[in-house]
């Protein structure tokens, strides 16, 4: 087309034509001049007409441009597109000189040219991005379109525009003659602003390659992206490249997406942002710019795609925004001046392609001020990357000195430290040692170098080094562990040996930690956590654990049978001569034992006068005889004290260590077992354990009272029975009797006795739980039942003896009672023989307490210990309840008799009431008063019955009880 219109034929056809006829379209008209055109100069006004389906020919454009088209200034931004876009605008000359058109959009896809001849559209000119840059008549970054030379009068013309990108087209009018000043000013301006771009790349790339600096090498991207991004926008890359009209926009998507995506980086680097949130969204960004940006990279345009990439460019400037403004809440060092400049660039930013779209108003200075914003930019934040570099380069060299101060630390701390230090190869050859390690070895400080060249394996296992050497890895440059290291002498020292991987792998450094005297004391903690400290033979926590390791492997089981060692007559030289005595009997009967055993039998202490054997692999008949010769070595020992002579006697249980035996707690009972069947057949003796006995059974009862127990306290399956004390000697106004426990089997309904129950529960540590059960549900019945209380002279409760040692039981009975209100003299607790005379100082502390609360106490079971009557003064008691053993049949029994008066007597002369047990009939009653024994209690009075049946809600059943002649009330 244009080669058409440079022909003289053709050129002097359309002037003919525009001397004979006028347009008939009525369009903005422009007086033009050469004074007014040596500068563009701006279309004041233009005819505007959308084409929205591209359909429209020249001529009906033309037709409908004056009806339909909008009156528009020549500054169009008409924004995002798909329509095609018809201008028509009309000139006056004064005179015929040549002149351009000038269209300032580099993006702008296809703009076609006709001049109005006649009323009819003639072709003037073609241009557009999509055609080669070497096919435009001026070599010019936008658009430059020559018009043909026209004589004075009007002229009208008429422009087709369509395009992908943003459609803003400024569009002013030249003189031809001015149009080369227009073209060199262009590319000088451009290529000012490029070159400045550049030579800022390539001066922070050559610091990049000094420094290091992962901000810098962001800050060289982001300037070598954006001068590429401005080599496509200014137009040079269309000077290098004039036949690929392509390349400038697949470098301009491509060069703005790289640009936008270092920067970022930058910012994150230079602020030290490195926040788990703030790297997905960025990520996130990054990601839809390069999705949004690879079709445009490739080619394929649209003007929505452009659209969206430059939403996603203002997005990621908010972000970038948002960066800094975290920065600054962060109190980063560079965040205020990096926030003020990059806010500034970014309102330029989006002011730009705002006014472009048609949504902001256009402002000449708007575009001077863009087009030298990036190097501006740029500059300033070379500054800034500069300033931070200062700093580092301070930072630097004050971690230099650092280091240099830590190095001679180090090397003092190598020197001096206590602890071994030795740095050597990968494969274990010493290459330097600390006077710590020399001092560990044995060696003086000047022998180092005879360690020097020497294998580190040859100081300690090979074995040892190596386990420790392939857990050593990049990712675990630490390794640790004990092992021994053999000294000069070639003796063997514990140490703690700690590996640390050097940088890069260079070698390693151990550090060495003497174990010696730990491990010493370790053992010697083991052997006292293992022994009996009076007798020095294995203890019974020792001897649970080798019992329990040969019953867990059989196939490996080392022991055969266990015996159960349970001496008699013991506590007779403890009482006589003292507890001393009594430990030098157990140290020398310890020795002999110890010397009577084979070798590989275990001895055991596990209790005050019991002692365990395990023997190794043995038939029974063999261990029996073994148990045989022990017993015997007891039966022969002779003990003597101040020169007094004691002889022991000894009960074995033997129990072989079958497979029907799975853990240490049955073989101890069972072993146990035997132990008191043969004290039950005359001690002095041994005894198998068998099965057949019933001690199996027993012992497979009382496991399964265990969980009957527990769910009782749970599921209250226990009652309070009470049981009458009747007075002998004169009448007692009130209730006076004892309470008892029994067992209400859910299952059947029946009642069972505490004796079934009790040993199962005392073995198992139960007692305690079941004694404060009873004392809350005694003293709520109490509170309850206030009539009945009133009534009241005196209840009774046996508590076992591990509550009555118990600090907290006696703090529960202090706060039931004042919590409860109940008169604390009407309580009177019994405690059995055995429990208060087995340590008379602390029987008599616990007794004194309760006493102290006003709480009575009775001593149960009087008489059947043979020292009672030597402890019975020491004790502050209440009453003593004769033990039934001499009451039964006391009316045909003169001695009993004679003892129950003398038990009478000596209560009498320590003030104490006396209580007779298991009563049975009318002579030992009539008996038990003439002797004068205070009060009378059994099955002859009254048998037990449930203490609900004295609550006050039945009134008729308690006044019968009240009035009952067996009571004597």
């Amino acid at each position: 087309m244009l080669r058409l219109l440079r022909t003289p034929s053709c050129l002097l056809l359309i002037c003919l034509c525009l001397l004979a006829g006028q347009s008939v379209a009525a369009l903005p008209t422009f007086s033009a001049d050469s004074a007014m055109l040596q500068q563009p100069l701006q279309l004041p006004h233009i005819q505007l007409l959308e084409d929205q389906d591209a359909s429209l020919s020249p001529s009906q454009a033309l037709e409908q441009l004056p009806q339909h088209g909008q009156l528009r200034d020549g500054n169009l931004r008409l924004g995002y597109s798909g329509s095609a876009w018809w201008i028509g605008f009309a000139i006056d000359t004064r005179s015929a000189e040549p002149l351009s058109l000038v269209i300032d959009n580099p993006f702008t896809d296809d703009i076609q040219l006709w001049l109005v001849v006649n009323g009819q559209p003639v072709p003037a000119g073609q241009a557009g991005d999509l055609l080669p840059f070497s096919a435009r008549r001026e070599p010019y970054a936008n658009f430059l379109l020559p018009l043909p030379v026209l004589d004075a009068g009007h002229h009208e013309i008429l422009l087709r525009v369509t395009s992908s990108a943003a459609l803003s087209l400024p569009m002013s009018l030249v003189a031809s003659a001015s149009s080369k000043q227009l073209l060199s000013t262009s590319w000088l301006k451009s290529g000012l602003m490029c070159g400045a771009l550049l030579i800022m790349a390539l001066f922070h790339l050559a610091k990049y390659s000094t420094l290091r600096e992962p901000q810098l090498g962001f800050y060289c991207a982001t300037l070598f992206s954006a001068t590429l991004y401005y080599s496509a926008l200014l137009g040079p890359i269309n000077l290098l490249w004039p036949l690929q009209p392509s390349l400038q926009t697949m470098l301009l998507n491509l060069a703005g997406s790289a640009t936008l995506i270092a920067s970022t980086l930058f910012i994150c680097s230079i602020l030290a942002l490195r926040g788990r949130r703030l790297r997905l969204l960025r990520n996130g960004f990054f990601a839809l710019i390069v999705l949004c940006a690879t079709p445009a990279v490739l080619g394929l345009n649209d003007f929505r795609q452009q659209q969206l990439i430059n939403s996603l460019f203002l997005l990621n400037g908010l972000y970038q925004i948002g960066l800094c403004l975290y920065g600054a809440k962060l109190k980063r060092p560079l965040a205020k001046p990096l926030l003020m400049l990059w806010s500034a660039a970014f309102l330029v930013m989006i002011t730009l392609p705002l006014s472009r779209m048609g949504l902001l108003p256009s402002l000449p200075v708007l575009s001077q001020v863009s087009f030298y914003l990036p190097a501006i930019s740029f500059f300033l934040f070379g500054i800034l990357s500069a300033k931070q570099l200062e700093q580092v380069r301070v930072d630097l060299f004050a971690s230099q000195q650092q280091a240099i101060d830590n190095l001679e630390r180090y090397q003092a701390l190598f020197n001096n430290a206590a602890e071994g230090i030795v740095r050597c190869r990968r494969d274990g050859t010493i290459l330097e040692a600390n006077p710590g390690f020399l001092r560990l070895l044995g060696q003086l400080p000047q022998q180092t170098s005879n360690l020097r060249g020497q294998a580190i394996q040859s100081l300690l296992k090979t074995s040892d080094w190596t386990h420790l050497l392939e857990q050593l890895s990049a990712e675990q440059p630490t390794v640790s562990g004990e092992c021994q290291v053999r000294d000069h002498r070639g003796n063997a020292r514990w140490v703690y040996l700690s590996l640390y991987l050097l940088p890069a792998q260079e070698g390693i450094e151990a550090i060495v930690v003497d174990l010696s005297e730990r491990h010493a004391l370790e053992l010697h903690l083991q052997n006292l956590a293992a022994h009996d400290s009076l007798t020095g033979l294995f203890n019974r926590r020792e001897m649970e654990r080798l019992l329990q390791a040969a019953l867990s492997d059989p196939q490996a089981q080392d022991f055969s049978h266990l015996l159960y060692l349970d001496l008699d007559q013991f506590k007779q030289v403890n009482d006589l001569c003292g507890h001393s005595a009594g430990d030098q009997l157990l140290r020398q009967l310890a020795t002999k034992l110890q010397h009577q055993l084979p070798t590989e039998a275990k001895l055991a202490r596990i209790g005050g006068d019991e002692f365990v054997v395990l023997l190794e692999q043995q038939d029974s008949a063999a261990a029996m005889a073994q148990a045989e010769a022990l017993r015997a070595c007891v039966e022969q020992f002779v003990f003597s004290w101040q020169g007094r002579p004691f002889r022991l006697f000894v009960s074995i249980g033997l129990l072989e260590l079958s497979n029907a035996v799975n853990d240490w707690e049955t073989a101890l009972n069972w072993a146990d077992s035997a132990c008191q069947r043969a004290k039950n057949q005359g001690r002095n003796r041994v005894h198998q354990f068998n099965p057949a006995d019933g001690v199996l059974l027993e012992h497979q009862r009382q496991l399964q009272w265990i969980t009957r127990l527990r769910a009782a306290i749970e599921h209250q399956h226990f009652e309070l029975f009470f049981q009458p004390v009747m007075p002998l000697q004169q009448p007692e106004a009130g209730w006076h009797y004892e309470v008892l426990l029994r067992y209400r089997d859910p299952q059947s309904g029946e009642w069972i006795a505490p004796g079934q129950f009790l040993g199962a529960a005392e073995r198992y540590g139960l007692l305690g739980v079941i004694d404060r059960w009873v004392i809350r549900r005694l003293f709520d019945w109490m509170e309850q039942n206030p009539h009945h209380l009133r009534q009241l002279s005196q209840v009774n409760l046996n508590l076992s003896g591990s509550s009555l040692l118990d600090g907290e039981v006696h703090q529960l009975l202090k706060e039931l009672l004042a919590s409860h209100q109940l008169p604390a003299h009407k309580l009177c607790i019994e405690v059995t023989e055995m429990v208060a005379l087995g340590e008379l100082g602390v029987s008599s502390d616990w007794i004194t307490k309760l006493r102290e609360q006003g709480i009575k106490v009775a001593l149960d079971d009087f008489g059947s210990g043979f020292a009672s009557y030597a402890y019975l003064r020491h004790l502050p008691l209440d009453l003593l309840k004769i033990d039934g053993t001499f009451i039964s049949g006391l009316e045909h029994d003169p001695i009993n008799q004679a003892m129950v008066r003398s038990m009478q007597q000596i209560a009498q002369q320590l003030g104490l009431k006396t209580v007779a047990e298991f009563v049975e009939n009318q002579a030992t009653l009539d008996c038990l008063r003439g002797l004068g024994i205070d009060y009378a209690q059994g099955y002859f009075i009254d048998h037990p019955k449930p203490l609900e049946t004295l609550a006050d809600h039945d009134s008729a059943q308690l006044r019968l009880a009240l009035s009952s002649p067996s009571l004597g009330l």
